[in-house]
């Protein structure tokens, strides 16, 4: 069986390349901006601690600053958590099964089920941090409930590492332990007596130094950040806003998961925690249930985005499938799984829906992907831009976003600015600033999405020369626009420092 297991997950790796090798989105302002880091290496970054930015540089290094550099990387993860997902179902069902056959063809079929869920999918393609978190938190569960279960010092220490990378990919590893802890006390009290269990947190506690030290040097942002997106500065809560929250919060976890897997997951969330006096059951249902909790907590307080808690829900995608087999629901389970990996597709290829005559279902305007196109097109037109010029020239934007694209799209890979005036704090503050160029005759290409220059822009160059639009042109219609306005002479700018992390 598990040659099947390699052959499907192959399959889908060739198929996720060609994709990408297709060029229908270019990189998410997340990916460019991730890759952009991976040419300033440090110990940490302003909002991510550097996993991420390593892996870029290395993949990069062999691929070149193309997509698929940079999204080699997801991936080649999403073909390891496939695999990794028939092993984890092996060790944690093989006492619910009486004949081994039986038990690899389930884990074969969870294999499958979860290349079906949009959340993997969507990480096994872009290259965010939440694809090497989702590794690192399937290793770290695989080998937490090896420990467990054996007690072997070679587990805990693995648990310990797996645990620590998992943290350099994205903070949100630190929620392992919580529900781990809580399942030791319901199930496994003798764990708090093994010098082995503190040795693991001990090994996981060390990759988090780099952080650390990194965050004692900047003034600890990262932490400021983190805590800004719990919803920490919220000073007044509005019932309104809150029930707003909250629902985008509840829909948004429903729809990267598939509505059409929904009923599935509640069914196997009501039955796990019946039967959590099974430690194998609670030990896959405490750990998603917690962190959907905690960020139902914060969506009290403020937007949270998707994909947040997603990283979370793999133990509940095996526990949902041991129900399927379970209760015998195999036609309903085979729709479901045709239903969302046709969703997949279109989500992937919007313009199929205006082929076959639907697009009024999801129109251009409000098409999510809308974001992943035209950032090519744009640097090949500030590209031309440049190239004109007869003077020096520094490139920059009031967003991270259009910032870290241009960096990536613009022939030569120039460096490239993000002015603050007004907004939240990011990476670039920590950078070279814009104003090295002061006093220099320099030509300035300022990009954004205002139509009208900013006066501190304006303020900060002898000559405005002329302003461009450049309009991005999805599924036939202009989804949104840019505009390039090219001043001459910089005199310098004084950045807004508004403390806003």
């Amino acid at each position: 069986m598990l040659k099947r297991v390699l052959i499907f997950h192959f399959l889908l790796l060739d198929i996720r390349i060609l994709y990408v090798l297709s060029g229908h989105i270019d990189l998410s302002t997340e990916e460019a901006q991730y890759w952009l880091w991976s040419k300033y290496l440090d110990l940490s970054y302003y909002s991510k601690p550097p996993l991420i930015a390593y892996m870029n540089a290395l993949s990069t290094s062999i691929l070149g600053d193309t997509e698929l550099g940079v999204r080699i990387n997801a991936i080649v993860i999403g073909f390891l958590i496939g695999v990794l997902t028939y092993f984890f179902v092996l060790e944690i069902f093989k006492d619910f099964f009486d004949k081994r056959k039986d038990l690899e063809i389930f884990a074969f079929f969870t294999s499958v089920f979860i290349s079906a869920v949009p959340a993997y999918e969507i990480a096994s393609i872009l290259f965010l941090t939440d694809t090497p978190l989702a590794l690192f938190w399937v290793l770290t569960l695989l080998f937490l409930w090896k420990s467990v279960k054996e007690n072997k010092p070679v587990y805990w220490i693995l648990s310990g590492i797996f645990a620590g990378l998992g943290f350099l990919s994205k903070y949100s590893m630190v929620f392992v332990l919580p529900p781990f802890l809580i399942f030791l006390y319901f199930h496994k009290k003798e764990v708090f007596k093994s010098r082995w269990f503190y040795i693991s947190i001990l090994v996981a506690s060390i990759f988090t130094l780099p952080v650390i030290l990194w965050n004692i040097q900047h003034d600890f942002v990262s932490f400021k950040h983190v805590s800004s997106l719990e919803g920490a500065n919220v000073k007044e809560i509005s019932f309104s806003k809150s029930l707003q929250y909250l629902g985008d919060y509840i829909l948004g976890q429903i729809g990267i998961n598939s509505v059409f897997f929904f009923p599935f997951f509640a069914y196997a969330l009501y039955r796990g925690f019946k039967e959590r006096k099974k430690e194998e059951i609670f030990f896959q249902w405490i750990f998603p249930v917690f962190v959907f909790l905690f960020f139902l907590y914060v969506a009290f307080k403020k937007r949270v985005e998707a994909n947040w808690p997603a990283f979370a829900y793999f133990s509940l995608y095996t526990l949902t499938v041991f129900y399927i087999f379970l209760k015998k629901w195999y036609k309903s389970f085979i729709t479901a799984i045709f239903l969302s990996a046709i969703s997949i597709v279109i989500l992937f290829y919007t313009p199929i829906l205006d082929k076959i005559g639907l697009g009024w279902i999801l129109p251009p305007e409000k098409d999510p992907t809308k974001r992943l196109v035209g950032w090519k097109g744009l640097g090949e037109t500030v590209t031309q831009i440049v190239e004109k010029l007869d003077k020096p020239y520094i490139i920059f934007s009031d967003t991270y976003h259009i910032a870290s694209e241009l960096a990536f799209y613009v022939k030569g890979h120039p460096r490239t600015y993000c002015i603050n005036l007004g907004r939240r704090k990011n990476q670039f503050d920590l950078w070279e600033s814009i104003n090295v160029h002061k006093g220099k005759d320099v030509y300035g290409v300022f990009v954004t999405y205002r139509s009208t220059l900013p006066k501190e822009v304006r303020g900060a160059f002898k000559f405005f020369i002329k302003k461009q639009m450049y309009p991005v042109v999805y599924r036939g219609k202009v989804v949104y626009k840019i505009y390039i306005y090219l001043l001459k002479d910089f005199k310098g700018i004084k950045d807004k420092h508004v403390q806003r992390y």
